[in-house]
């Protein structure tokens, strides 16, 4: 995550925690041999899904994060390194050291600019490449799940946002021949302190219907991810912050489908 646009997820940390309720209990997919494609924009983020990613890897499916942008603007005022090329080669090394303690595949980098270059007024042509490249990894990997963010980008960052929002674009585009569906995983609603500014960026649990039970030892392997990203998050957040993950999860990953199942209508009501 950028400076310019970081939302520090240790003040999510004065938390209320939520009770499970009468969610459908669904899964993404049981066999090995499937493929899990999860879309992000920062190499960092995929922790913010990391246990659900590890439960899925540890049961033989292959699990591809691609990462969208380079990280060249992460700076910290922590970890004395400038913005940059030394930055990109170091957030690139922390996110195969990531990936490797969830037991993903390769990491797939997109390499586009941090704010993809919205300050130069590129936006546009920065959005039409990210386009081509989601679309050309949806036909060469055929994944049978995709996650991303949702409207809220889980943090409030905006890249999160428009990285989700382009995933979307793509996947709702066409009829993929091999049916794959898309996701977003989420906070419920009556995770965060009300009186919290991050509750926008929680879902109400109607709209999560689906809920994937983890293992302990994926918030094991959560917690020694974010012991790679050093160049990210301080010490004391990396010991916290996945224990706020599991305390706050209670051992269940809550996502909302995109779904355009059901009858066609000819009203809105």
């Amino acid at each position: 995550m950028n400076k310019l646009f970081y939302v520090p997820l240790l003040a999510l940390l004065s938390t209320g925690f939520y009770n499970k309720g009468s969610y459908t209990e669904k899964a993404i997919n049981k066999e090995a041999g499937h493929v899990i494609m999860a879309v992000v924009a920062h190499p960092d983020d995929e922790l913010l899904m990391g246990a659900l990613l590890s439960h899925y890897a540890a049961r033989g499916v292959k699990v591809r994060v691609v990462v969208a942008t380079n990280g060249a603007l992460g700076q910290t005022d922590f970890y004395k390194v400038p913005e940059g090329k030394t930055l990109v080669e170091i957030r690139r090394d922390e996110m195969s050291c990531s990936g490797n303690v969830l037991g993903l595949e390769k990491p797939i980098w997109l390499g586009l600019p941090d704010q993809l270059l919205a300050s130069e007024g590129k936006l546009q042509s920065q959005i039409d490449l990210l386009r081509y490249k989601i679309d050309s990894l949806f036909q060469l990997y055929q994944p049978d799940a995709v996650l991303t963010f949702g409207a809220a980008g889980m943090t409030g960052h905006p890249d999160h946002r428009l990285i989700g929002n382009i995933v979307t674009e793509v996947f709702e585009s066409r009829s993929w021949p091999w049916k794959p569906k898309l996701y977003y995983p989420a906070l419920p609603t009556g995770s965060i302190n009300e009186q919290s500014w991050a509750t926008y960026l929680t879902v109400d649990s109607s709209h999560l219907t689906v809920r994937i039970s983890l293992d302990s030892i994926d918030y094991v392997r959560l917690g020694r991810a974010y012991q790679c990203h050093k160049s990210q998050y301080r010490e004391s957040v990396r010991t916290k912050l996945p224990i706020f993950m599991k305390n706050v999860q209670k051992g269940q990953v809550l996502l909302r489908p995109f779904s355009s199942a059901g009858p066609l209508k000819n009203s809105l009501f």
